[in-house]
């Protein structure tokens, strides 16, 4: 039988697939609502069960920030105040007094929040089991042929109550899981994740492959580093 935490939390994930088509206004005010889902009522009662959610004895939080930070979003070249929920891989925003949700099938859209200078695009991953393939990837090199990216992730998760019917604890839980690294070539608009052995990585640049390999030999890349895959790929788009 599953808990109503973990009912919540199902019915929340379920909001989150409604997608429809933007609103029909002026020009500039319809590229802003193509943003968001324009059911209005799903979006006011996930904001209801979000909070509703985040006030239940959960442990630990589903975004990567809890607090709302200032962002430009391109191409509408205006700025907004957004969190990112790295259980449901959704950006929220909020508007006048309402938190709405972006719609990610606007791939065109980039979030660039001042805080910690963090940049967010939606990339399809096409080798993702999940029925929807896009997500947000924060980049991290901004290279002509070949970007970085990184996939932050958290998972909801029930906690086993102890033996002998102790009630003591919290029942649920976001784990946070380890960071993926994936590129892009170009601006394709598709993510490739990046393998963690060498020889898988060399393969990926198969027409460079004696230079690549000469350079992680050379400078100890270490794929499982940030800072190594960062020199990596700028030195790709070197050659």
């Amino acid at each position: 039988m599953k808990s109503p935490i973990k009912k919540q939390f199902i019915a929340l994930c379920g909001l989150l697939l409604i997608t429809v088509s933007g609103f029909s206004q002026t020009a500039k005010q319809t590229v802003q609502a193509s943003m968001f889902h324009n059911d209005i009522s799903s979006q006011a009662i996930l904001q209801k069960n979000m909070a509703r959610v985040m006030k239940a004895n959960i442990d630990g939080t589903p975004y990567y920030d809890e607090t709302f930070n200032s962002a430009n979003i391109n191409p509408i070249g205006k700025v907004f105040m957004v969190r990112y929920n790295v259980a449901l891989d959704v950006m929220e925003v909020i508007q006048k007094n309402d938190t709405l949700i972006m719609d990610k099938k606007n791939r065109s859209y980039v979030i660039e929040q001042n805080k910690g200078n963090i940049t967010y695009k939606i990339l399809q991953y096409v080798e993702s089991q999940n029925d929807d393939k896009l997500g947000y990837y924060i980049q991290l090199t901004n290279g002509k042929n070949v970007k970085l990216y990184r996939k932050d992730r958290k998972k909801f998760v029930e906690v086993k109550r102890a033996a002998y019917g102790s009630i003591n604890g919290s029942s649920a839980k976001y784990k946070e899981q380890k960071s993926e690294y994936y590129i892009e070539y170009g601006d394709n608009g598709t993510a490739v994740k990046l393998p963690r052995k060498k020889k898988s990585v060399i393969k990926l640049f198969v027409s460079k492959e004696k230079e690549v390999k000469a350079f992680i030999k050379k400078n100890k890349i270490k794929f499982t580093k940030e800072q190594d895959l960062m020199k990596f790929v700028n030195y790709v788009n070197s050659l």
